[in-house]
């Protein structure tokens, strides 16, 4: 179904005004809303009138026919509802969207230890269908044989003319029960490349939201920069100022969904909460949701492998049942202080 966007012209003034004693410039600016995989997302976009409604909308559209597992017709429905063993399945991939999502989930499939991984689908209804059950687990050992990224279960080749044309995309299947969802990486790149979107045609500045997701650019409206945690879910929640960055949480909540790829078994670790910040939404999707599951030391892992890594996180994990919080030196540099006039015990 096409995303129904509504388009409000909005005008957003400077909060401060200039020595000199003139008088702020009113910014204009538009204000979008819709959905994105069936999710609220909604848009500030400053420093420019014009409608950028329906390029927006093209995005959303092509992730949305690649990736929506909702959406019988999409590719990715078509691709885990194949089961022919003697042939590929083949489709036209025009907007090049698939290709980009596949290479992105190959690469941090291996850069997250094969934490992130979109094949878990069966081991998550089994984990449910057995509990439903009164088992103690499901039958692991059957369902791995055709579970995890692999590239050769599920397998991706892009095929050429002699001339170097694009014909077709072809999967190869290694079992027919074989399923992917890849709407966490296809979303957040649908964001991204809206951001890029609006930053090529112009836009100074903008925030798009979508569920906990945040991405940012530009600094004139400083108030479209300042992010909650969304710990304390009340006046005392820590902020950040987010400025030409993605952000991205999970907490314990998110927790009944996830599967540990490396053994099989439901998430059960000491982290509690997780906040990342990154150049992109797709780093900061996929870190929160797998540092989430790594649990603190796995996460500890990833930073001494990755020195030079721009991805900043925040956690609150529980060790001997007490609360404790760990963070990057980057992250810690993007804190607001809180209000001077609070008296610090």
């Amino acid at each position: 179904m096409k995303s129904d966007f509504r388009i409000i012209v909005i005008f957003l003034f400077l909060l401060l005004v200039a020595a000199c004693g003139k008088k702020p410039t009113p910014l204009i600016g538009k204000y979008y809303t819709g959905a994105l995989f069936g999710k609220p997302i909604s848009i500030d976009a400053v420093g420019d009138s014009t409608d950028h409604w329906h390029g927006i909308d093209s995005i959303i559209q092509a992730f949305e026919q690649a990736f929506d597992v909702n959406r019988p017709q999409s590719v990715i429905s078509r691709i885990n509802a194949y089961t022919r063993r003697d042939s590929v399945f083949c489709f036209n991939d025009s907007t090049k969207v698939f290709g980009m999502v596949y290479d992105l989930t190959r690469d941090l499939n291996a850069a997250t230890q094969q934490y992130y991984d979109p094949t878990m689908g069966p081991l998550r209804r089994a984990w449910i269908v057995a509990k439903s059950g009164g088992l103690p687990e499901p039958d692991l050992d059957s369902i791995y044989n055709f579970v995890g990224f692999d590239g050769a279960k599920l397998d991706l080749n892009e095929m050429f003319d002699d001339s170097l044309h694009y014909k077709e995309s072809q999967v190869r299947k290694a079992d027919p029960r074989i399923e992917a969802d890849f709407t966490l990486i296809a979303a957040a790149l649908a964001i991204d490349h809206i951001g890029e979107y609006l930053k090529g045609h112009g836009v100074k500045q903008y925030r798009i939201r979508y569920g906990r997701d945040i991405l940012t650019h530009g600094a004139d409206v400083d108030s479209l920069n300042i992010v909650t945690l969304g710990v304390a879910q009340d006046s005392t929640d820590q902020a950040i100022r987010l400025q030409n960055m993605a952000f991205s949480s999970r907490n314990n909540n998110d927790k009944p969904g996830m599967i540990d790829p490396t053994y099989g078994y439901p998430v059960e670790n000491e982290m509690v909460y997780v906040a990342v910040a990154a150049p992109s939404m797709v780093e900061a999707a996929v870190y929160s949701e797998t540092f989430m599951m790594m649990g603190l030391e796995k996460a500890g892992e990833y930073y001494t492998e990755n020195p030079e890594t721009r991805v900043q996180s925040f956690m609150f994990y529980m060790s001997d049942s007490i609360l404790h919080s760990a963070s990057t030196i980057g992250f810690d540099s993007m804190l607001i202080a809180p209000d001077s006039t609070m008296v610090e015990e």
